[in-house]
């Protein structure tokens, strides 16, 4: 009797730890904490971040986000120092500079295959600026691109009923604005993206050399030499001493290229002249690209849950949550079906330049790309080139041996990495 009593003893004990065993099997919580940093989206965009973190945390039990937003000015030495001690937040907002310096160094995961399944839902060119050589280590976040900002009545004074489509028509209509009226059309001071644009790269395709020194590349400062001389490139906004916006506004320029968020600065400054402007689409060089700057999220190489961390990497930054984030701020979607909502095609027909230009924006996005090379020192290689092309012009340095120059010292940036 007391063998029975034992036995049953025993296996109920049994059918309980059997029944536990199973239920923490097949029920068991996980207990994941995930760390994400953003670049200066704190205290403006509180709302958007958090509820990106609630739904994320909602769909997925047992994740915790803890969400941290770093100032930009500190942002470089904050990722850099974290990274040299292993410690990185799991998911990163990295602008695609300091991306390129931390996949150099091993720091953010190779997402080449882990997040091939969403590749095609984004910009093929957009996609790109997450690379550096062959791999890619960040999906695309929210971008920026260029737009035309155009005074109509100025034009019109100087006998144009158009905004320039080109870059020769460009030329061709501030010449005409400059001797007529005083006033510039084209006012372009960064050459190391004017060259690309072109059709010039800074660096060769294989990445392990300066491609610069062409008849090409000299042909260009030559010619930027004897626009300048002839008064139609301002010393002021070449050298950074004034502010297109501004000048804008007191109509010194006729129109101003840059990325349509930013139209509703002149409306601040001056709302008579923005009555009077309208948005176009921004030149495109001989390439037949646009430019954009681009916002990324990486993950970090060290993480200690790197399956929810690509997880949440992939959540925000797809279709739903980054249409989202457009509608509350100025800023283009990297995936292609964000960009294809009425949000955005609306604005073709608009009164407003800004939101005209919006729609510019999103639909050149299909032949947008980060112009700049893979490379990882590819800031000091701009830089290198646009000290250059400023001796050129300020300096009456001679063009073949500015480019020489630049070809050097990109040459010595990329024996570095």
């Amino acid at each position: 009797m007391r063998k029975m009593k034992f036995i049953s003893i025993l296996l109920a004990s049994l059918c309980l730890l059997f029944v536990a065993a199973c239920s923490n099997a097949g029920g068991s919580k996980k207990n994941v904490e995930l760390k994400f940093w953003t670049i200066s989206l704190s205290p403006t965009f509180d709302d958007y971040i958090n509820g990106l973190v609630d739904q994320f945390e909602a769909e997925n039990e047992g994740v915790t986000v803890i969400w941290e937003d770093i100032p930009f000015d500190t942002v470089e030495q904050r990722v850099l120092t974290a990274a040299a001690s292993n410690q990185l937040a799991d998911v990163l907002n990295l602008n695609t500079d300091y991306l390129k310096k931390l996949a150099a160094v091993g720091a953010v995961a190779d997402l080449t295959e882990k997040a091939a399944d969403v590749k095609s839902d984004f910009f093929e060119g957009v996609w790109e600026a997450g690379n550096l050589g062959d791999k890619t280590y960040a999906l695309p976040w929210y971008l920026s691109t260029g737009g035309m900002l155009y005074n109509k009545e100025l034009l019109k004074k100087a006998g144009f009923d158009h905004p320039p489509a080109t870059d020769e028509e460009a030329w061709e209509m501030s010449e005409v604005l400059y001797e007529k009226l005083g006033v510039y059309g084209n006012t372009p001071s960064n050459i190391h993206l004017y060259l690309p644009q072109n059709g010039i790269p800074l660096v060769s395709e294989d990445l392990k050399s300066a491609a610069i020194n062409t008849p090409e590349a000299v042909a260009v400062f030559k010619e930027f030499k004897e626009r300048f001389d002839k008064g139609l490139i301002p010393r002021e906004l070449l050298l950074g001493q004034a502010k297109a916006n501004e000048w804008y506004a007191q109509e010194k320029i006729a129109w101003w290229g840059t990325g349509p968020q930013l139209f509703r600065q002149v409306n601040d400054l001056s709302p008579e002249v923005y009555k009077k402007s309208d948005a176009a689409p921004s030149i495109v060089g001989s390439s037949g690209f646009n430019h954009i700057a681009i916002m990324n999220i990486a993950v970090s190489a060290k993480s200690k849950a790197p399956k929810e961390a690509l997880a949440f990497a992939k959540f925000v930054t797809n279709a739903e949550s980054q249409l989202a984030f457009s509608k509350i701020v100025a800023i283009l979607p990297s995936v292609k079906e964000a960009a294809a909502d009425e949000y955005f095609t609306q604005g073709e027909n608009s009164d407003d330049p800004s939101e005209k230009g919006r729609f510019y924006a999103a639909a050149q996005l299909e032949r947008a790309k980060d112009m700049f090379a893979p490379v990882e020192n590819i800031s000091e290689i701009n830089k290198a080139v646009n000290d250059e092309f400023h001796r050129v012009l300020l300096e009456n340095k001679d063009p073949q041996k500015a480019i020489e120059d630049a070809e050097a010292r990109i040459n010595e940036l990329l024996d570095t990495e």
